[in-house]
């Protein structure tokens, strides 16, 4: 049974990310308000009226969450092995690309394509994924600089397909057509997408393969010292790759959920950095996956809240700063109390 004592440490961690987190944000929003000219207090109550002021907003921050959530555990999976998986945006790309594809040129049945979609979108994007897996437990080479360049190949693909040969015609900037609507999964409450269900149900999943499973266990093992796993018998080769596999798919599952679940086509900017904001909520959760929702929604709650900026005449982009600022406050004290042994 857990203890008031034992409860005392989350709860006071809790409180002080509170009051970090709204002092960054106040110390955000005047900044924000000088360069603006708009009134402090007029941009500290859009933000949580853009963000949880309402149920449509309540709702679509959820929605935000959704892909955020995915991207992160699929992160967490690799960084609990000790590898580096930085490319997730980029193979959320390739789920959106094979999503895309699948349900737009194969004559095939709503329900075969939608599970084909799954199912391809989280093998491509594994193997995609496994290969700086393989090229990191093989050669050692860096598997952040891989999977960053990977990343900008996956945006080039998708850029060249909405330009060219998957392109609409029609329409302000470059996309697909909309996928058929039998391959469109249903709404909760509109603009809450099924996917959000799905989300949650990978984070249960998860949670059960790293912490009750073997797999997990040696991923734990592994990334404590490698030598010792191997002298266990565990093959680090083998691990790393099947981690970066499993990290890559989740990833690819995410932009499968954003075509099936909220846009229906491929198009500029569908990944929505969050293959990035993932990095951050990773390290956020302390690579756990009990802690991802949370870590998810309290970034798609920073992303909503700034981008209802926009109507006050806040840049998108001092938006983005305003997140960004928030996380290297709350990250920065946590890196250098493991520095210091904390």
């Amino acid at each position: 049974m857990i203890t008031i004592e034992e409860l005392k440490k989350p709860i006071k961690a809790a409180l002080y990310n509170v009051g970090l987190l709204l002092v960054t944000l106040s110390a955000a929003f005047l900044i924000s308000s000088l360069l603006v000219g708009r009134d402090f207090g007029e941009i500290f109550w859009f933000f949580f009226r853009s963000s949880v002021g309402s149920v449509d907003s309540v709702l679509r921050m959820l929605m935000r969450t959704t892909p955020i959530l995915v991207a992160t555990l699929g992160l967490i999976v690799a960084f609990r092995s000790g590898v580096w998986n930085i490319g997730g945006e980029g193979q959320i790309v390739i789920g959106v690309i094979v999503t895309t594809g699948i349900c737009l040129f194969l004559p095939l049945p709503p329900v075969v394509a939608v599970l084909l979609s799954f199912i391809t979108s989280f093998l491509t994007s594994g193997v995609y994924a496994a290969m700086a897996g393989f090229l990191k437990a093989r050669w050692d080479v860096n598997e952040i600089a891989v999977t960053m360049m990977q990343t900008f190949i996956a945006i080039a693909l998708l850029q060249y397909l909405i330009d060219a040969p998957w392109n609409w015609g029609e329409g302000l900037y470059p996309r697909t057509a909309k996928i058929p609507v039998g391959t469109r999964l249903p709404f909760l409450l509109y603009p809450l997408n099924s996917t959000f269900l799905i989300g949650m149900a990978l984070a249960v999943g998860t949670y059960i393969l790293l912490k009750r499973t073997v797999f997990g266990y040696e991923l734990q093992v592994m990334r404590s010292n490698r030598v010792a796993a191997l002298s266990h018998g565990i093959d680090t080769t083998r691990l790393t790759v099947l981690s970066m596999l499993l990290s890559g798919g989740l990833c690819g599952l995410a932009g499968t959920g954003l075509v099936l679940g909220e846009y229906f086509r491929a198009q500029a900017g569908i990944s929505g950095n969050y293959g990035f904001y993932a990095i951050a909520a990773a390290l956020m959760a302390n690579n756990k996956a009990s802690r991802a929702p949370f870590a998810a929604l309290l970034i798609a709650f920073l992303s909503q809240g700034t981008l209802g900026l926009i109507a006050l005449g806040v840049p998108q982009r001092l938006g983005e700063v305003i997140i960004g600022a928030v996380f290297i406050v709350i990250l920065v004290p946590r890196v250098m109390k493991k520095w210091r042994g904390g």
